[in-house]
């Protein structure tokens, strides 16, 4: 019994502190578990903040623009000679709604449109149609926007008055990151800009 007795305690002695081959396949399994978990919360995350900084760039060119057009078509002013828009006119719509034309605070024929998905300015070099340029594209640079719909909404336009008419414009803007939703945004009340929801 005695030699029994110290082969146990021989054993016990010298068997080492470790893990066993299924302890450590349970640990190397719970770990890739939790890994993957990690690194799919990380991804979503990033395209999430991708997404987002793209529709604040959009919302920001979308913004500048519609200032851009806003402050032209506030300052402009009636056509008495009628070389640009007609006599005693103050905004047409050349080539129906999605395109204006006016006089600008220069004295000079001037026309917002859309073209190919982009807004457009034209100017003349006097006031006179004739004498326009070449479209500019003033959202051809944002890469990521693509302007679906244009359309100005000429109202109060009596040509024998002092008053100027009311000018409406609205568009929708698709970001080409976020493809599902569309920016609508609408002038109104005096070129009040507000951007609607989806």
């Amino acid at each position: 019994k005695s030699k029994v007795m110290e082969e146990i305690i021989f054993i016990k002695k010298n068997k080492k502190a470790g893990f066993t081959v299924i302890e450590l396949l349970i640990a190397i399994t719970i770990f890739a578990i939790v890994l993957t978990a990690v690194v799919s919360l990380f991804g979503s995350a990033l395209r999430n903040q991708k997404q987002l900084m793209s529709q604040s760039e959009v919302l920001n060119n979308v913004s500048y623009v519609s200032e851009y057009i806003v402050r032209a078509l506030r300052m402009a002013t009636k056509d008495i000679t009628g070389g640009c828009i007609g006599a005693k006119n103050n905004f047409i719509n050349p080539n129906g709604i999605s395109t204006i034309r006016f006089l600008n605070y220069n004295n000079k024929c001037q026309e917002f449109g859309l073209s190919g998905g982009v807004i457009y300015v034209k100017k003349s070099t006097t006031a006179l149609a004739v004498n326009f340029g070449p479209e500019i594209p003033i959202t051809a640079g944002v890469n990521r926007m693509t302007v679906e719909k244009l359309g100005f909404n000429i109202s109060g336009n009596d040509q024998e008055d002092i008053f100027q008419p009311k000018v409406t414009f609205a568009c929708q803007i698709k970001s080409s990151v976020n493809a599902v939703n569309s920016i609508k945004i609408q002038t109104k009340d005096g070129l009040k800009t507000t951007i609607l929801p989806n």
